[in-house]
């Protein structure tokens, strides 16, 4: 039995190797004239949340595997601190990183898993959000070459469990549907 065990071991470590080999490196850095922003509304206006970006823009090794028309990535992830973020004045910060949970959870993850190539103009990401302990995924249109990576998708936070704040005695209400914009400028070594 103990042999057994032992060989399914090493049979599934030999796999996983072989799995992980599929995979090439890459350098990439997103550059400071990237953007990433939250946009959102409420019933009396709108507003954009920047992200600083200069918080990610330092060299990542990526793994990155091109089968089909499918470019998929090994834990390929974008780690956004819930801090961050820039909604344009001191009081609306404070009330995002409220919204966001950021005590309980500093970090917002985008996991990109995987990118359908179809031509130049039009391709499709396949990401996991992973916000305030939850996961949810997305799948929405892209532009994407060496140089960027640019696109936008949809989000509902109570999908999150967050419940989308009201102000001014309720007179002021936040819609639940927010939107992730981001142009992202990339350098390769």
């Amino acid at each position: 039995m103990k042999r057994i065990i032992i060989f399914i071991g090493l049979l599934l470590t030999a796999i996983n190797l072989q799995a992980q080999k599929d995979f090439d490196t890459e350098s990439i850095k997103i550059l400071p004239e990237s953007e990433l922003i939250i946009a959102g509304s409420t019933n009396v206006n709108k507003f954009d949340c920047v992200f600083d970006i200069s918080l990610i823009s330092n060299w990542k090794d990526i793994r990155i595997n091109r089968e089909e028309n499918f470019l998929k990535f090994y834990e390929l992830y974008l780690p956004l601190r819930t801090d961050g973020f820039d909604c344009g004045n001191k009081r609306m910060n404070s009330d995002f990183q409220d919204l966001l949970m950021c005590e309980k959870y500093p970090e917002i993850r985008i996991k990109i898993n995987q990118i359908e190539l179809f031509s130049e103009e039009y391709n499709k990401a396949y990401i996991t959000v992973q916000l305030a302990g939850k996961k949810k995924n997305y799948e929405f249109p892209v532009v994407v070459s060496r140089d960027f990576f640019k696109g936008k998708f949809k989000m509902n936070i109570r999908d999150f469990g967050l419940e989308p704040p009201k102000k001014a005695l309720g007179l002021v209400e936040v819609d639940e549907m927010i939107e992730v914009q981001f142009n992202l400028k990339l350098h390769n070594r």
